[in-house]
């Protein structure tokens, strides 16, 4: 097809996204709390009205259980008569539809029917001469129809074509609605033909309307969203999507696709990541143009956790709307990809903390019916709440892809937020002229497009054998493939959604007494959580587990801890208490109970008896190393529970996440040595002065013999912290880390001192939300086997809010999106500099970070760089001619100063 650059606009009055921030529902709060919400406005916002940090979680107490719509349209009659084999046809939908029922996904679904809609509304993106085509193609006599079809790009035409294209985008707009007004949590459409490649006055590529535009254009015109996410996976790009909302800011249209640098199909120039968008619209259009095949899971998360989560979550939207592709799949012979159906599960799991769970999901392509078919299944059973199942863990990313990564942070570094904090250099660089253009593969990237496709101009279009097709052998092999999934599936099954929970008052008889009296460690923290969980309707909704039969607590703390230690706890005899180290006569017996509650919530989720767990214990433990303790902690309960399922379940891999705003201390010295073990702590560190006041906390200390590189610090040295900084790390580091890591069970260290007023959180702000979100991103992994313990956390409030959120992320409720402000913290880059420089090597996922050039070019116009630079050379010129005379013709990065 014929590159057009035009028909990006389509006359429609745009509707701007609100960017004013709701008023406090507080009236009155402490001096000193209002002092502290002066600081915690965030700078993005348009208005400086004070910001109440809990106002968001409490708008969000009740919930209200919603089911998960399903809707579909198999379209037989509309099929290519001449071409038994053209690959658009209805199995597409028949054969989920078989896997679907197999599994009984569609009686756990709402069903949906269509509704009619007028004309009027498929004209909101379509002209009407378009649609009078289209509808006048029920009288062209069925022996002229190749001929009609031949006039279009990758289209055949029947007597069903109008109706069933009708039908198919009423069934999209219908779903939308339905979840866009609240009546659904979400969707998911089995609809054909699909749409996305459909413009404003053309078909092309199977699509006659576009679906998905033409339900995100309904859901903004009544009112039901402001802000609306398109993401496209399908293996092609949809150009036509693209183009409707191309001067747009109510639209984020976020596309995937195989490009080869043109050479792919559509073979637009306009599928490449500079193609941005234009006018309002600017930043608000992002391609991710695929160059190579053979993309795996670690590939297509390595997209998801550097571009799409970053601006998705900088861009909130109301609704998200997928335009689901699964030519990007393994099998498909138009994608040649080796991505596995259930990633697809993971991205809808990573993306339900936004929108409030508003995603409607519209079939595309997909051109293999087997991992067609399993990609539909994995993707409706992720909508439902049904657990992830483990993706493929690769340890490198491709280096195309690495590519086209820093190509997009380049392009988009001016209009999001999230991207202003990657680090630049100045190009040409200040070096000697004859080294000055050198990029360091390892650690630079220069931003140079490539677009290798000759348009020609086409007048009759081929109607049959113009796609690809899989022989009988590589059939046999890809099914074999999928079956080998599906077996993985059965075996790791299926756990119910049910959350357990750990409480016992027994605990609260542990209490500061004498000089410790005021010590922040004390039973309120319990009380607290269990009230706040009973105001949120939570204790009803999970299941309360007691302790096993039988387990010996004693035994499992001397398997952690120095026997003459663990003989010094059991017995607190001759030892004196400390300011942060305190006991009574009661102390023994809670010490012995939290170890034997996180270690039954453990088992618990082991059995499969409940999905995930949440410790409602203390005293905490992070701080209890191999033969002392400090910070309230005696022995340490997450390494206590790792070592359970290790030694007695057979885990090969877990991973501790540790948010406290301490460093955990006692967790990495009983884990140093140890990779059956990941530690990723995120803490206050103020170069070595935050307690507990040692070196050991730094990034530098990354493990010892086989543990190397399985100890991860994230130190924070100065300021006080926000959502932004611990969002920014987690992204980079901690998802990053932890999908590569495929850990088999998740164990949190649920630590809320760094939340809003905490005593001993020296101003740090992290808001209850935030929390939940750690979690929402956390859920995919292990099979959502995920255990939270608590740690620290002294403001009541603070706490009980944060801890509620997480258990609300674990149940799959709603929730708030926390406000990132402008900018992260300068320290906060460091410290992510610092840590990806320690641990690229081993973690060469971390890779994709690179520093990048203040600067763009074609291949050509590198060629020509080349050669005025050797001219420079060869006259004895220097940098800063040469810089001269780029800038007069080269295109630098504006407003982008040099890091």
């Amino acid at each position: 097809m014929a590159d057009k650059e035009k028909n990006y606009k389509l006359d429609a009055p745009c509707v701007s996204p609100s960017r004013s921030s709701g008023k406090p529902s507080r009236q009155k709060l402490k001096d000193i709390i209002a002092e502290r919400r002066k600081q915690a406005t965030c700078s993005n916002s348009n208005q400086s009205e004070l910001m109440d940090p809990y106002e968001a979680v409490n708008k969000y107490k009740n919930n209200e259980e919603k089911g998960t719509g399903y809707i579909e349209e198999e379209s037989p009659e509309h099929y290519c008569h001449w071409d038994p084999l053209y690959p658009e046809n209805p199995e597409r939908v028949a054969c989920p539809k078989r896997r679907l029922a197999a599994l009984k996904l569609r009686e756990r679904c709402v069903k949906v029917a269509p509704k009619q809609f007028p004309t009027e509304v498929f004209l909101k993106r379509h002209t009407q001469k378009l649609y009078d085509k289209l509808k006048d193609i029920e009288k062209v006599p069925n022996e002229l129809l190749e001929f009609e079809s031949s006039k279009y790009d990758s289209v055949y035409f029947t007597q069903d074509t109008y109706n069933a294209a009708k039908l198919s985008a009423e069934a999209a707009i219908t779903l939308t609605l339905e979840v866009a007004k609240g009546n659904l949590k979400n969707g998911f459409a089995l609809i054909r033909p699909p749409g996305h490649h459909a413009m404003v006055d053309e078909f092309c590529g199977y699509c006659f309307f576009n679906n998905v535009a033409l339900a995100a254009q309904v859901a903004i015109d009544e009112g039901l969203a402001k802000k609306i996410l398109i993401i496209d996976h399908d293996i092609h790009h949809g150009q036509g999507t693209q183009r409707m909302f191309y001067d747009r800011d109510d639209v984020l249209y976020f596309s995937i696709h195989r490009y080869e640098h043109g050479l792919f199909w559509p073979n637009l120039r306009e599928s490449e990541s500079d193609h941005i968008g234009e006018g309002k619209g600017n930043g608000y259009n992002i391609n991710i143009p695929l160059n190579v095949t053979g993309l795996t899971d670690a590939d297509y998360m390595a997209i998801v956790l550097n571009i799409l989560l970053p601006v998705a979550y900088e861009f909130k939207p109301d609704l998200i709307l997928i335009s689901a592709g699964y030519d990007s799949a393994l099998g498909c012979p138009e994608g040649e990809m080796l991505v596995t159906p259930h990633f697809y599960g993971h991205l809808i799991t990573l993306l339900s903390g936004l929108a409030n769970g508003k995603i409607v999901v519209c079939l595309e392509g997909g051109y293999f019916p087997e991992s067609l078919a399993e990609g539909v299944a994995c993707t409706l059973k992720a909508l439902l709440g049904d657990t992830c199942h483990p993706i493929s863990a690769k340890p490198e990313v491709n280096s195309s892809l690495i590519e086209v990564i820093n190509n997009t942070k380049y392009f988009l570094r001016e209009f999001w937020k999230c991207f202003e904090q990657e680090p630049l250099f100045s190009y040409p660089k200040n070096i000697d002229l004859k080294n000055c253009l050198n990029i360091d593969k390892e650690s630079e990237h220069l931003t140079c497009i490539s677009y290798l496709f000759v348009p020609k101009d086409i007048a009759v279009f081929e109607t049959t054998g113009f796609y690809p097709i899989r022989t009988e052998e590589e059939v046999k092999k890809y099914s074999g493939m999928v079956n080998d999934l599906r077996n993985e599936y059965i075996k790791t099954g299926n756990v119910p959604n049910i959350i357990g929970y750990t409480y016992d008052e027994c605990l609260l008889k542990h209490k500061p007494t004498g000089d410790n009296a005021n010590a922040p460690e004390r039973p309120e923290r319990l009380l607290e959580i269990i009230k706040t969980f009973e105001n949120f309707g939570l204790l009803g909704r999970c299941k309360r587990i007691e302790e096993l039969d039988e387990l010996d607590a004693d035994q499992w703390i001397r398997k952690v801890h120095q026997e003459n230690y663990a003989k010094t706890v059991l017995s607190l005899q001759n030892v004196k208490e400390k300011p942060d180290w305190f006991f009574n006569s009661e102390t023994i017996q809670c010490v012995l109970k939290s170890v034997s509650y996180i270690i039954s919530l453990a088992d618990n989720i082991h059995r499969g008896k409940i999905r995930s767990g949440v410790a409602v214990i203390r005293p905490p433990g992070h701080h209890a190393c191999f033969d002392s303790s400090s910070g309230f902690c005696f022995v340490n309960n997450v390494v206590i529970a790792a070592e359970y399922l290790i030694k007695q379940k057979n885990y090969k891999r877990i991973l501790i996440v540790d948010f406290d705003i301490h460093h955990g201390n006692g967790t990495q010295n009983l884990t140093y040595d140890k990779k059956e073990i990941m530690y990723i702590s995120v803490h206050r560190y103020d170069n070595a002065k935050y307690f507990p006041f040692s070196d050991e906390a730094n990034y530098s200390y990354t493990g010892r013999n086989e543990g190397n590189g399985y100890n991860i610090n994230i130190p924070f040295n100065k300021g006080n912290k926000t959502d932004h900084d611990y969002w920014t790390v987690w992204l980079k580091i901690v998802l990053p880390l932890a999908y590569s890591y495929n850990p088999d069970f998740v164990i949190v260290s649920a630590g809320f001192d760094a939340g809003y007023f905490d005593p001993l959180g020296n101003g740090y702000k992290l808001t209850p939300e935030i929390y939940s979100h750690f979690i929402q991103t956390l859920k995919p992994l292990a099979s959502g086997k995920i255990l939270l313990a608590l740690e620290g956390g002294y403001h009541l409030e603070s706490t009980a809010l944060s801890m509620t959120m997480c258990v609300k992320a674990l149940l799959g409720d709603a929730l708030p999106v926390p406000k990132l402000c402008d900018k992260v913290d300068v320290d906060t880059r460091e410290t992510i500099q610092n840590v990806l420089s320690v641990h690229q090597d081993k973690w060469k996922v971390l890779q994709v970070n690179k520093r990048i050039a203040n600067f763009d070019c074609t291949n050509e116009e590198k060629v020509i760089l080349e050669s005025q630079c050797q001219e420079e050379i060869d006259k004895g010129g220097n940098v800063k001619k040469l810089k001269e005379l780029f800038k007069k013709n080269i295109r630098y990065a504006e407003n982008t100063p040099e890091c």
